[in-house]
């Protein structure tokens, strides 16, 4: 090979080298958050307890996550439910223990603050702190027993990691959730994800819920038609105690601006 033809070979890769770094620069850079969004949905749930009578709960929140540079990220998420269960398996009745009021009405709010790291390649590690309030509407002399009032206030801590491993994601989850002048309760799940297609999640859960077995699966759809904003939520879970306890949820969620496939939005966006 001549000296012309080595220059002619050198240029070329030099040329292919710039045009490479070039389209690489042309690529937005993997961040733990690629931009600020925000999200707000809609829950309703029905619980079942064996051999006795449901509960149902109905709620919304709202959700806002933030880039903080290259590695971490911020979210800000706040809820409020409403729950219509049976007055006997949390309340006292100080008239009469004999007497029980069929349904009574409970209102839930909690809102929690998360910082985390994550790399969209490789998996995210996360850590929360929460507060929440639950008020009853169930009559004048019934009252939580850990209190002796009509409310109970609650903090809690949760920490989280989850893998990227291709078409699957695989996490665990502590919660330490401390009651007021009550006892702290602690629970941990783990969960296996799949995407079948990069719209649709299939996700198994298990683990023990404050000393109690439970398992579910969710599946989570974001249709294209919908401009890859509307996700829809159908999940299935079952506490295993002495009454086994089977809840059935829906959910709607609507996300602001980023119009991005399930997939990109779970490791990428939230």
């Amino acid at each position: 090979m001549n000296s012309q033809q080595l220059y002619i070979g050198a240029s070329l890769l030099a040329a292919l080298h710039l045009a490479s770094s070039v389209a690489a620069a042309a690529e937005p850079a993997q961040r733990a958050v690629q931009a600020s969004n925000y999200s707000l949905g809609l829950v309703a749930s029905d619980s079942d307890t064996k051999g006795s009578t449901s509960n149902g709960t109905f709620g919304l929140g709202g959700l806002a996550t933030l880039p903080l540079g290259d590695l971490f990220g911020a979210s800000l998420a706040g809820n409020y439910s409403r729950t219509t269960a049976r007055t006997s398996d949390v309340l006292l009745d100080l008239d009469s223990a004999q007497s029980t009021r069929p349904s009574c009405r409970f209102n839930n709010y909690d809102a929690a603050a998360s910082f985390f790291a994550r790399r969209p390649t490789l998996g995210r590690v996360s850590a929360s702190y929460g507060k929440g309030k639950v008020t009853s509407d169930c009559g004048d002399q019934s009252v939580f027993v850990a209190t002796g009032e009509d409310s109970l206030d609650l903090d809690y801590y949760r920490f989280a990691a989850e893998a990227y491993l291709g078409d699957f994601t695989f996490g665990a989850v502590h919660t330490s959730t401390e009651l007021e002048d009550g006892p702290k309760l602690e629970s941990n799940i783990f969960n296996a994800t799949w995407y079948p297609i990069d719209s649709v999640r299939v996700t198994l859960s298990g683990g023990d819920l404050y000393d109690q077995d439970t398992y579910g699966i969710d599946i989570e759809h974001q249709p294209e038609f919908m401009g890859n904003s509307l996700g829809v939520v159908l999940g299935y879970s079952v506490v295993d105690r002495d009454q086994e306890v089977g809840t059935i949820s829906f959910s709607v969620v609507y996300h602001f601006g980023t119009k991005v496939e399930l997939k990109a939005r779970d490791r990428q966006y939230r």
